[in-house]
């Protein structure tokens, strides 16, 4: 049998490359525009802002790097899914599942990682303005006058909040990918009892009402997150709980429906 372990490295080294290669196109492309902004004139920026450029650019690309990556490794956790040669692998339907799903997670975390070093990066040229250096002592001064000024940080951002939320960011993670299979391999497991004139369209049917069920548990997650209050500790954590502890419930519900639908009905072609 092989280990929880071995899969997961091999299903995260393969995606691994996706996040190398959407990290290099970010780069690549906030640079092209931080240069043509930096040697355009009356451009995007002034000539105070203009070291700041690159920074910018590069970081203007995050959001859209981020949401590639996440239509990426969903295709591509749904095409592992479906391959013979993953299927093959002498493993439970569940490991396979977590591993999948847990690999996908752990690049996403990775490419965010890699964006932080490009960001520290990409900001070094500005300390070559004066102003930009000017302005940074001047912040640090005004931090080094207020005494109270982390005290203040501490409690409008707790610590308990802070790891509530990043919990909650997991557990999202885990749903989004968790919903895009349910909706690929319930639809296909019941089109594969439909005549063939039939299947594509039922299939159609099926995935506008799965995502017609998802979009009315996003909205009630989405009205669970909006009673969050940062800095009030007692409520912030208690609306974190409930919402967190909703979504660990879909989670393991959309999880365990996988894994059955893996186990017994989908075959890898």
């Amino acid at each position: 049998m092989t280990t929880f372990k071995a899969l997961f490295n091999q299903m995260g080294k393969k995606k691994r490359r996706s996040v190398y290669l959407l990290a290099l196109l970010q780069l690549v492309a906030g640079s092209v525009f931080a240069l043509w902004a930096f040697f355009s004139n009356g451009g995007a920026f002034s000539n105070i802002d203009k070291p700041v450029a690159w920074f910018v650019m590069v970081a203007t690309f995050t959001p859209f790097t981020d949401i590639a990556y996440v239509i990426l490794s969903a295709w591509q956790n749904e095409k592992e899914y479906s391959s013979q040669t993953w299927r093959l692998v002498p493993i439970s339907s569940s490991k396979f599942y977590l591993a999948n799903i847990l690999s996908a997670i752990v690049n996403g975390l990775y490419l965010v990682l890699i964006q932080i070093g490009m960001g520290i990066v990409t900001f070094l040229p500005a300390f070559l303005s004066k102003d930009i250096r000017t302005n940074i002592w001047q912040i640090n001064q005004a931090f080094g006058k207020e005494t109270h000024f982390w005290q203040k940080v501490s409690d409008s951002f707790p610590i308990g909040e802070i790891l509530s939320a990043f919990l909650a960011f997991l557990l999202f993670a885990i749903l989004v990918y968790s919903i895009i299979t349910t909706l690929n391999l319930s639809s296909r497991t019941i089109t594969d009892f439909l005549p063939d004139k039939h299947s594509k369209l039922v299939r159609f049917v099926i995935m506008i009402i799965l995502i017609f069920i998802v979009i009315v548990l996003t909205n009630n997650l989405g009205g669970l997150l909006n009673q969050l209050r940062w800095g009030d500790t007692d409520n912030g954590l208690l609306a974190f709980a409930e919402s967190n502890l909703v979504m660990a419930l879909i989670d393991i519900i959309l999880g365990s429906i996988n894994i059955w639908l893996l186990k017994d009905f989908h075959e890898g072609k």
